[in-house]
């Protein structure tokens, strides 16, 4: 049987009811290539205090620091700028996980207070709309280039996770959404830009702005280098086991710790892998109960589907605790 992979699903009305549902009743059961931006060229005859600003802003691409990241035939080159990060620090940290992920973590410069960029596109799967009211280029910018699979591609999806896509549209894996930290603990938001099929860029965004762009409460002192965490894995799911649960055929499925935290990514990637190894889960029905688990009972031990059960939509999936059943 074929099974078949659906791209990320949009559900903005959905997703708080499924939290609210879920998180506030519980759930039964027992368990997307252009260059790095860099310095101008200086203008002939001199260079001026706003453009050599702007030099040392954001360092050439010649001044970079690359490294490889891998996850189960995903590999992925990310290059920092030498010497952004918390005390001009650089390059990156990597602590693997138990179901072979990795927890990465390397350092931007953060930009100015009212510097951001206007408004990004988050190319294919969605887009990013900035804060600030300068562009994109005011701050630091990593990228991520994919190597492995070499016919793959990249997805920015909903939530700013990043998908690693095969030939067919496969999710395999990717790296759950940005986060960005300053030495303070005060946390900056992260954004993520697919500039080519195979290329993505990272950049922090401005601190002390309203939505509106509109310069809102400032810092005093320039702004903090920050520390950007993100997580990588390529398994969605560690096991999957029929057995039989309110009189009928129920498959528990017990997904990776990647998979149950690292949003949109870890969601896709898991259920393409369970419908891979097991066919009769392709269902609309199961998906529902899947989705229903991913968003609001990710720490249960394990997401129990009944192919049995109706057909009733996710809305209904979720006002029903994931286990519908008229």
């Amino acid at each position: 049987m074929t099974s078949t992979v659906r791209r990320p699903r949009s559900r903005p009305a959905l997703v708080g009811a499924a939290l609210v549902a879920c998180l506030l009743v519980g759930c039964t059961g027992p368990d997307g290539a252009a260059s790095v931006p860099g310095s101008s060229s200086p203008a002939e005859g001199g260079t001026s205090g706003d453009a050599a600003e702007a030099e040392t802003a954001e360092p050439p691409e010649s001044a970079m620091t690359t490294h490889a990241l891998t996850a189960d035939g995903i590999e992925l080159l990310l290059s920092v700028p030498v010497g952004a990060g918390p005390g001009g620090t650089e390059g990156e940290t990597v602590t693997p996980d138990e179901d072979g992920s990795s927890r990465i973590s390397f350092g931007l410069s953060a930009p100015a207070a009212g510097t951001g960029s206007g408004s990004e596109s988050g190319g294919e799967g969605g887009s990013d709309n900035g804060t600030g009211t300068g562009t994109a280029d005011d701050s630091a910018t990593a990228t991520l280039d994919l190597v492995s699979p070499s016919d793959g591609s990249l997805l920015r999806n909903g939530d700013g996770s990043i998908s690693v896509l095969d030939a067919a549209g496969t999710p395999l894996g990717g790296l759950s959404a940005p986060e960005a930290t300053e030495p303070s603990g005060s946390t900056l938001r992260a954004g993520v830009v697919i500039v080519a099929p195979t290329r993505a860029e990272v950049r922090v965004k401005a601190a002390g702005v309203t939505p509106s762009g509109t310069a809102g409460t400032t810092a005093s002192t320039p702004p903090d280098d920050v520390t950007v965490t993100t997580w990588l894995g390529a398994q969605g799911v560690r096991s999957a086991t029929w057995g039989n649960r309110e009189g009928g055929r129920s498959l528990a499925v017990d997904p990776t710790p990647w998979a149950r935290q690292s949003g949109l990514v870890g969601e896709e990637t898991a259920w393409a892998q369970l419908v891979a190894s097991e066919p009769e889960a392709d269902s609309s029905t199961m998906r529902d109960q899947f989705d229903c688990h991913a968003l609001g009972a990710t720490d249960k031990k394990t997401w129990n589907l009944e192919p049995w059960r109706p057909d009733v939509g996710f809305l209904a999936t979720v006002a029903a605790r994931c286990n519908p059943t008229s």
